[in-house]
């Protein structure tokens, strides 16, 4: 991270509470004392062995800007991460018990609450699947192929699965209830009892098969589909809710997941998920173009560069100039998302087309066109920056003048601008980046949509309120508007986006704050989303 971040740790970081940055830089100098009921000493502790690792034993481990229980948090580790601290022992005291440790990365952290101090290979807790940062997606995902899935607090024996999932015990059968439990008989019933209709076990409010289900069928919400505090369930999910995903687990005959957030769901109930393969382009120096004489050039296609073109569906063709100067279609189709460079356009017949820098031609109403933007006089020479244009569904990250890459996106939709209900526009305006996460859990509930849930959403940076930019791996309409409102981008490119973007996550974190010396990239949000 180098000097930057150095720095930046010792600034105010999140809004927690304002401190000057001269008193918090005099914590850091004196705040290294080796038990509580010493003074801080001015002089650095001398080493008494190799740093210690430090494993992150919370799902959230606070990183701080100094050594103290009040100090700004600039950060967070996930639970199971690793990081090398710089020191054998604590450097300091402040309502930590057992110390608090520096950071090879930066910042300052608490071995009482949230880390695990160590030496050797071997971690003093199992940890969970950690992130893959050179994949598509951090994690593996997992889709719920119905509604009341249930996801439990640990691995269900068999009764508990044959009262929340259905399971058929073998060789037995769930007949009565006994204390509020369940009993089973340890053999199937004799044919003459066959007949006899077995008494139902009583389900959590909304499961398959209750009576509040059958008799009003209410529309969930998340609330409704938790599960009671003294139960073994912890939720249920709808169809197409979401999780990250830890590994297999087997519990008899039946296998489950474990998920990132310690839930336990049948493995038969989740999809696993890929994402979208989409992606944008890198981009060269714009250089000057020799148009076309209304299409009648055959240039040779050149790597990308603004105006760029997108073909929006798999339908959609390509044409052609012939000899005789007639505009004929392509047998062989682009494709969905293709992209060619613009070198031109032309109108014939009352259509018009754009013209590719290889000769093709495409109509205008079956693309996207993403354009160069002059850099707002704010930005400095060599400032990243972010524009976002509704009406083309396009992003272009630039670094002063010059566009380094660019890509469809996914903004809010809008089915009817009048009701509130309807309408997911995506806020406009000159924004920064507030906050950075390798992942965050996004749910909620809505009248018209119903509840919603996707755990572990990838690549997330928040610039307003609760609108961020974030990979989306369960759609692929990228170019057309399909979100809450945030701004939606295919995996690839979220992944990019968000390592290009100010501040840099260090290594080993999960989530990052912007501050002074190192402030959120700005971004620029404009047009107007179409309907529909």
């Amino acid at each position: 991270m180098g000097g930057l971040l150095q720095a930046a740790l010792l600034l105010a970081a999140c809004a927690e509470k304002e401190a000057p940055a001269a008193e918090v830089a005099a914590e850091v100098r004196t705040l290294a004392s080796v038990d509580a009921g010493r003074e801080p000493s001015p002089e650095p502790l001398e080493p008494t062995g190799p740093p210690k690792k430090l494993f992150a034993k919370r799902f959230v481990a606070k990183v701080r800007v100094a050594p103290k229980k009040e100090a700004f948090r600039i950060g967070y580790l996930r639970g199971g991460s690793i990081l090398m601290g710089k020191t054998a022992e604590p450097v300091g005291f402040d309502k930590c018990r057992k110390g608090w440790f520096e950071l090879e990365t930066g910042g300052f952290i608490c071995s009482t609450l949230d880390v695990i101090p160590f030496l050797g290979r071997r971690p003093p807790e199992r940890r969970a699947l950690q992130p893959d940062l050179e994949a598509l997606l951090p994690y593996p995902y997992g889709y719920s192929r119905r509604a009341n899935t249930p996801v439990y607090k640990r691995l269900p024996n068999d009764v508990e699965a044959a009262l929340y999932e259905g399971y058929k015990i073998p060789g037995k059968r769930v007949l009565e209830l006994v204390d509020g439990g369940v009993a089973v008989l340890d053999d199937l019933p004799e044919p003459e009892v066959a007949a006899v209709e077995p008494i139902q076990a009583p389900q959590e409010a909304g499961a398959p098969g209750s009576g509040e289900e059958e008799a009003e069928k209410p529309v969930p919400t998340l609330e409704s589909l938790q599960g009671k505090q003294d139960s073994v369930l912890l939720r249920r999910m709808e169809r197409g809710f979401y999780v990250s995903l830890d590994r297999e687990m087997k519990k008899g005959r039946r296998k489950y997941w474990r998920t990132q957030a310690n839930g336990f769901i049948p493995h038969r109930r989740l999809l696993p998920v890929k994402g979208s393969k989409f992606s944008g382009a890198m981009l060269v120096e714009p250089e000057p173009l020799q148009l076309p004489d209304a299409g009648t050039a055959e240039p040779v296609a050149g790597p990308p560069r603004l105006p760029l073109g997108y073909v929006m569906s798999s339908k959609h063709s390509a044409y052609r100039l012939n000899d005789r100067g007639k505009l004929r279609r392509e047998r062989k189709k682009p494709g969905y998302h293709h992209r060619f460079n613009i070198v031109g356009e032309v109108e014939i017949r009352d259509r018009g087309y754009w013209i590719a820098d290889d000769g093709r031609h495409y109509r205008k109403k079956d693309t996207r066109r993403i354009d160069h933007r002059d850099k707002p006089k704010e930005i400095q020479d060599g400032e990243k920056w972010l524009d976002i244009n509704l009406d083309t569904q396009s992003l272009v990250a630039y670094e002063g003048e010059r566009p380094i890459f660019a890509t469809l996106v996914s903004t809010g939709r809008v089915k009817d601008p009048l009701d509130p209900l309807k309408n997911f526009e995506t806020p406009t305006g000159g924004f920064r980046i507030t906050s950075k996460h390798l992942t965050a859990t996004m749910d909620g509930d809505h009248a018209l949509d119903g509840p919603y849930s996707i755990e572990d959403v990838p690549y997330v940076m928040y610039f307003q309120l609760a609108y961020a930019l974030h990979s989306a791996f369960w759609h692929n309409t990228f170019g057309r508007p399909r979100s809450h409102g945030c701004i939606n981008l295919a995996p690839a490119d979220a992944r990019f986006v968000f390592n290009w973007a100010t501040p840099s996550l260090p290594r080993g974190w999960h989530g990052i704050y912007p501050t002074e010396e190192v402030p959120g990239t700005r971004l620029y949000i404009r047009g107007k989303t179409p309907e529909g």
